[in-house]
């Protein structure tokens, strides 16, 4: 075990703590649902739990672990994130403002459920960039990581 290896290993810790209480912190927002807000935690917890490991193998054991995620990836789905809530917000806001002058106030809250589903799913996929490829790649490539598909 080197110095470096357990230097990328805190700085992979710190990233997938991060990363992991932004998206505890936004679920609770985003979901339409208890049971997708489940899902969800227990989908990115596992990657977590997954990139944790590889980290501890790399420092551990040698070799190339999981080191992907980094500072971009962090900012990247802080930002994204900060967007979706934002985005939810203006249609919720248009929906019952709308919803209320048409008088199909019933079919609104059928509207807002299916786009927080979609809301939810954009999340994820933030979340798994950011974790699986949008940050700093420590053992190799460039100081900042490309930005993820969602972002582009």
């Amino acid at each position: 075990m080197t110095g470096s290896a357990l230097f990328d290993f805190l700085i992979s810790l710190v990233v997938l703590g991060l990363i992991a209480a932004l998206f505890f912190v936004v679920i609770g927002r985003i979901s339409p649902d208890e049971t997708f807000a489940r899902i969800a935690r227990i989908a990115v917890g596992g990657v977590i739990l997954v990139l944790a490991l590889l980290a501890i193998k790399a420092v551990l054991f040698g070799g190339g672990g999981v080191f992907a995620m980094g500072p971009r990836g962090l900012l990247t789905f802080a930002i994204g994130a900060i967007v979706v809530l934002l985005v939810l917000f203006i249609i919720n806001l248009v929906l019952d403002k709308f919803g209320a002058m048409a008088g199909i106030a019933d079919w609104t809250s059928v509207i807002k459920y299916v786009i927080a589903a979609i809301a939810l799913i954009a999340l994820l996929v933030l979340a798994g960039d950011a974790l699986l490829g949008g940050g700093v790649g420590v053992t190799s490539g460039p100081l900042f990581g490309s930005t993820p598909r969602i972002m582009r």
